[in-house]
């Protein structure tokens, strides 16, 4: 009986952790986005779901490639070039692709 309850304790806890990447990726649109790309609810909410899916493939290179292009984005990459960019992806993919337009989802909060 104490391994299923711990079971379930262990799955719920996992659970709760997959769902927590989605606000880290807000977090992190916050910190390193808001200054060139304004509020997050109207920056993400500009493109669909599969839009969102094509400027995340590649594990964020697309993303990468388009600001690389950008004159404006000229002091943001040094932190594309980070380790901290790739380990952050996932949470941005997950940010994007949950409030992307087609989903009717809102952030909570900007």
């Amino acid at each position: 009986m104490k391994k299923i309850i711990l079971i379930i304790l262990l799955t719920t806890l996992a659970f709760s952790f997959l769902n927590a990447s989605i606000y880290k990726g807000q977090r992190y649109f916050q910190k390193k986005c808001l200054s060139c790309h304004g509020k997050a609810l109207k920056f993400v909410t500009e493109k669909s779901y599969n839009e969102w899916e094509e400027y995340l493939a590649d594990d964020g290179d697309v993303m990468y490639e388009i600001h690389e292009d950008a004159d404006e984005a000229t002091d943001s990459m040094k932190y594309f070039q980070s380790s901290k960019y790739r380990r952050s992806m996932k949470h941005f993919r997950d940010f994007f692709l949950e409030y992307a337009s087609d989903t009717g989802n809102i952030p909570a909060c900007e």
